[in-house]
């Protein structure tokens, strides 16, 4: 299996035609139509189906594709550090992180490497912990900014100096706006809009006796608190999250958040690899490691 024809591959799912997809990848069309043919072939299956509006992918296909779009994302990344010059500081830094009030320190240390070396670049992919630690584990970033999932010790850490607090973003016309803090059981006639993971650790331990009656309060999952409050706005429930993000006190999204109680607070750190860091990543690192101190 060749990249190149994984090229001409995800270009016929991204243009929906082998005709247009030709035109993309300046080839022509017989000469990309018998690849794909040599594709499924060595695939042992259709990849496509071919009808009135165009390609759609079988489901050996999506298969392929979801696999095709990784193998090309490392492929890129090695050739962007391979073809790096050994006299410059040059390159991209790839970092996931969620959403945090964490995220300050590594926004901070990205500008600091940036005014050193305006050369180094920065790439930033949004989602939970959980998805982004299993694509930075196959390598797909540099670092991961990881929230509160425990120990890593197969990595190497920094721990940030910031904690979140745990609390409920509502509406301000919900009753729960007129207490200070928010304790299991002042939820349990409330919907609940909570992190795909649920009840986390510290949640549970949090929820006490209440978690199981809470659970079954749980409508919907949010992955980022940031797209979130727009089902808080329109009445879905009320949702679980890291405070500083939403609802914070002179906010004009007009909703209002209030901690947990007890408090629960989420310890953060910087995770990479135990590998030989690329010059931009040791840049990278030094700031941080001076944030940190």
């Amino acid at each position: 299996m060749e990249l190149r024809v994984l090229r001409y591959f995800t270009a016929v799912v991204d243009e929906g035609s082998i005709t247009d997809a030709a035109k993309v990848l300046h080839v022509t069309q017989p000469t990309l139509s018998r690849q794909l043919a040599q594709l499924e072939q060595e695939m042992g299956a259709p990849l496509f189906t071919r009808g009135r509006t165009g390609i759609e992918l079988t489901d050996r296909g999506a298969v392929l594709n979801r696999y095709a779009r990784d193998i090309l994302e490392l492929a890129d990344k090695a050739e962007e550090e391979v073809a790096m010059p050994v006299s410059s500081v040059t390159g991209t830094v790839h970092i996931g992180a969620g959403e945090t009030r964490a995220f300050s320190i590594l926004a901070t240390a990205c500008a600091r490497v940036r005014k050193r070396y305006p050369s180094i670049t920065f790439d930033v992919h949004d989602g939970t912990s959980a998805d982004l630690k299993e694509h930075f584990a196959r390598g797909f970033y540099d670092f991961l900014l990881d929230c509160d999932s425990g120990e890593n010790a197969e990595f190497n850490q920094l721990v940030l100096p910031v904690r979140d607090v745990w609390g409920v973003v509502m509406r301000q016309d919900d009753p729960l706006v007129m207490l200070d803090k928010v304790h299991a059981g002042d939820l349990l006639d409330h919907s609940l809009i909570t992190p795909p993971q649920g009840f986390s650790r510290a949640l549970r331990h949090w929820a006490g006796s209440e978690r199981a009656h809470l659970e079954r309060q749980i409508v919907c999952n949010h992955w980022l608190p940031l797209n979130a409050k727009h089902l808080v706005s329109a009445g879905i429930g009320v949702m679980l999250t890291y405070g500083g993000l939403i609802g914070e006190e002179g906010s004009s999204d007009g909703l209002c958040f209030r901690p947990l109680s007890p408090r629960v607070e989420a310890t953060h750190k910087v995770l990479w690899r135990k590998v030989m860091p690329t010059k931009p990543m040791q840049a990278f690192i030094d700031e941080l490691t001076l944030l940190c101190e």
